[in-house]
């Protein structure tokens, strides 16, 4: 049963969307990446053990290349229900569910069908971008959330010129801008961009109103900027460094095509539905024109950019609210099918994988895989079309991936965590020690004799994955210190992205003979401790 009011539609997506994006976060050996367990984890904990607020550290350093927003409501989430994967994860979670209500406000408003914003909002569920990463401690599902939260309140701002939904926006952007600096224009100033260019907002009706917007303005400046002017005054030289280095990484003008296969990863199985929607429909009316236009402004500046999958969350807002609009008249059926069959891939080869090497969970797949292809081989029931990819992803994430045992951590080590420091050498491993401890630990890419002589002292276990033991080991003889192994364990290890976890270094011989062997040995990274002692 659908509601029929927008408020009782918000409501049940926002359940929805708790119901199905929460399972599996508080799993230890779920998806994950560097960014969350290296950055997102451990800040907010470093922030609670030096008592940070206003800048957050991280290994006795100023984080200063991201704002503090996404800290601050970690290290809030920790102080209010306690250090764990749950309490971070909730985080991701939330903004996800915000993402999505947002959504689907949005295209109540742009459409003026509740139906559509419905249709919207089930399409974002069921995108592999919002179910991965609305599960990880990280900034991407947040910005673009408040970005379109704001939009939907600049919307309902328009409608109406109630005070209120401006000071909304105006405080929703600031948010946004603490979280991921500048990139919080990219899906508002699309959705904007788009309104211009569609006539249904012109500048001059902007004028009539030029008091409330200069207000605004000047509550956002006062609500986003006096971080960075704080944290230039404080630190210039390592301001001056940060901006030059992000510069250099982002590669600006540099064109980026393979973003394009960010698109497909994000957004499958919707992808190819929406691609054949645009070429089929792209002027079919007003609002696919504004929506398709909104879709381009978000995505396109990626292309000229070094950019990751997950940049493109926001061009999601757009492309689920196009599809809303444009499914009805789909009447092709190859790309509901390419699309499940390449979802029924990646599910189907985590499964089996979990299948050959008997570590369980690959039986949470046969029923979503079965309700996928039955509801999108053939015409079916809108609502089974809708649901069907959410329910698919739910169980590829919370049931199939966890049982892999990615970044396992044995419990002797987690004790190990809890009683004492430890360091982390290169890697990082053990990867989620951290929060499975609730202790920030330090982590070293190099090593110099002053760390090493504190080290020594304290008598601080120093954790190294195989492929940087080599490393490890000259730089404590080229310091005249000496490396004792305590322990060691085997475990499958994110390296980067949450699906590159065989060992550094392993071929396709190794995986040919883990296959053959049906063990997992040739793939698992050795995770050694060490005592530290002079020579």
């Amino acid at each position: 049963m659908r509601p029929t009011t927008p408020a009782g539609q918000t409501l049940l997506l926002l359940i929805l969307a708790l119901a199905m994006l929460l399972p599996g976060t508080w799993e230890a050996t779920g998806l994950t990446g560097k960014d969350e367990f290296f950055l997102g984890l451990r800040t907010p904990l470093e922030m609670i053990a030096s008592d940070h607020w206003l800048l957050p550290f991280l290994d006795d350093t100023p984080r200063i290349r991201k704002p503090p927003f996404l800290y601050w409501t970690g290290r809030a989430s920790f102080e209010i229900f306690g250090v764990s994967l749950l309490s971070a994860r909730l985080i991701g979670v939330l903004f996800g569910a915000l993402l999505i209500v947002s959504t689907a406000g949005i295209a109540r408003r742009l459409s003026g069908k509740t139906e559509s914003g419905w249709i919207a909002g089930l399409i974002l569920l069921g995108c592999l971008g919002i179910a991965s990463e609305s599960r990880r401690l990280m900034l991407d599902i947040p910005v673009a959330a408040l970005s379109g939260a704001a939009f939907w309140a600049f919307l309902a701002w328009l409608d109406g010129r109630r005070f209120y939904w401006l000071t909304a926006t105006t405080l929703l952007l600031a948010a946004g801008f603490l979280t991921k600096g500048p990139i919080v224009a990219i899906v508002f100033g699309g959705g904007f961009l788009a309104l211009i260019f569609s006539g249904r907002l012109r500048l001059g009706h902007l004028l009539n109103d030029w008091k409330p917007l200069l207000a605004h303005s000047l509550l956002w400046m006062l609500l986003a900027l006096p971080w960075f002017f704080v944290v230039r005054s404080l630190y210039p030289e390592a301001t001056r460094l940060v901006v030059a280095d992000e510069l250099e990484s982002r590669q600006f003008f540099s064109l980026s095509p393979q973003i394009v296969l960010g698109l497909l990863n994000i957004a499958l199985p919707w992808v190819f539905v929406f691609a054949v929607a645009a070429w089929q429909q792209a002027t079919s009316s007003a609002l696919a024109r504004l929506t398709l236009f909104w879709f381009f402004a978000t995505f396109l500046p990626f292309l000229l950019i070094k950019s990751f999958d997950r940049y493109l969350i926001g061009s999601l807002l757009p492309l689920a609210i196009f599809l809303a609009i444009a499914l009805p008249q789909i009447s092709v059926r190859w790309p509901f099918r390419l699309g499940m069959l390449l979802a029924l891939g990646l599910g189907g080869g985590l499964a089996a994988f979990a299948f050959w090497f008997s570590l369980g969970g690959w039986y949470w797949l046969i029923f979503p895989a079965i309700y996928l292809a039955w509801a999108w081989w053939k015409p079916r029931p809108l609502m089974h079309t809708l649901a069907a990819p959410g329910i698919f992803w739910l169980a590829v994430l919370a049931g199939v991936f966890p049982a892999l045992g990615v970044n396992a951590v044995p419990a002797k080590v987690v004790d190990i965590g809890r009683t004492r420091p430890v360091a982390m050498f290169g890697g990082p491993q053990p990867a989620l020690l951290p929060i499975l401890s609730g202790q920030a630990h330090r982590h070293y890419g190099r090593l110099d004799k002053v760390d090493l002589a504190a080290i020594a002292a304290a008598q601080t276990p120093v954790f190294v994955e195989d492929s940087d033991i080599a490393r490890f080991k000259d730089t404590l003889a080229a310091n005249a210190y000496r490396a004792n192994e305590v322990g060691s364990y085997q475990t499958l290890a994110s390296h980067g992205s949450g699906l590159r976890f065989a060992r550094l270094g392993a071929t396709f011989a190794d995986w040919q003979i883990a296959f053959a062997s049906r063990s997992l040995s040739p793939l698992l990274t050795t995770v050694t401790w060490f005592e530290v002692v002079p020579q």
